[in-house]
């Protein structure tokens, strides 16, 4: 299991060096969290939504990285063609590079989250920022795996990532609530599960609306990953 580890971050080439790690999942996040604190210090306005949509979608999109880049990098070296003929099991393929993934994640959007909220004095809402990291992990992950599977075998593996990834903070409804969208933008962002995780980490209860709402919606996104799954597979036996 330990190779298995190995090798899957080998795959991954922002884990090439040390010095790589840092720059992408430390420096550059840093570097954006500065930059967002200087425009929010001092201001009358209450940021505290905006930061907390900013961390969990920078960690989602980490999240989603990881994994598709794990999975083109199979691609490249022709390693799907075993997968399709061996169907090797979930936790001997998928398992390790979501496991990676969700660490990676989860140390990212403690870290951010945790320096900004703290200099935006609402630490009130860090141990929710803590409670939240489990269905940031279950979103990340199925929104990759959906990426990954749709992307296999295609000649940009990483298109629909990249529109997935460079959607999140406008689907995320930080700024302007989703309700306020129009109605084709509030369609597409009502299909993530995202503003309904960034109302409850704001919210005051634990067991609310949006508790529901998100449980519903990740569980709808669980069952379109298998769909795929079996979508994918059976046009690759046709062929």
């Amino acid at each position: 299991m330990k190779a298995a580890y190995r090798v899957t971050l080998r795959s991954i080439g922002t884990f090439d060096s040390v010095n790589v790690i840092l720059v992408n999942y430390l420096l550059l996040p840093l570097v954006s969290l500065i930059m967002f604190l200087l425009i929010a210090f001092g201001a009358s306005q209450d940021y505290s939504r905006i930061l907390v949509g900013s961390v969990i979608t920078t960690g989602i999109s980490t999240g989603i990285g990881i994994v598709v880049a794990s999975t083109v990098y199979d691609q490249n070296i022709n390693l799907l063609d075993d997968i399709f003929s061996i169907r090797p099991t979930f936790k001997n393929y998928w398992l390790v590079k979501f496991v990676i993934a969700a660490v990676v994640l989860s140390l990212e959007t403690i870290l951010l989250g945790v320096i900004g909220l703290i200099v935006l004095n609402k630490v009130n809402i860090i141990p929710r920022l803590f409670l939240a990291l489990p269905f940031e992990i279950f979103i990340s992950v199925l929104l990759a795996y959906f990426c990954a599977v749709w992307g296999m075998k295609k000649e940009n593996p990483y298109w629909l990532s990249n529109i997935v990834t460079g959607s999140l903070i406008i689907l995320a409804g930080m700024i302007i609530p989703v309700s306020e969208y129009p109605t084709w933008l509030k369609f597409f962002a009502e299909l993530l599960p995202i503003s309904n995780l960034i109302d409850w980490i704001e919210a005051n209860s634990f067991f609310n609306q949006d508790m529901l709402i998100l449980l519903i919606k990740i569980l709808v996104w669980y069952l379109v990953c298998l769909l795929s799954t079996k979508i994918f597979f059976s046009r690759r036996q046709e062929r």
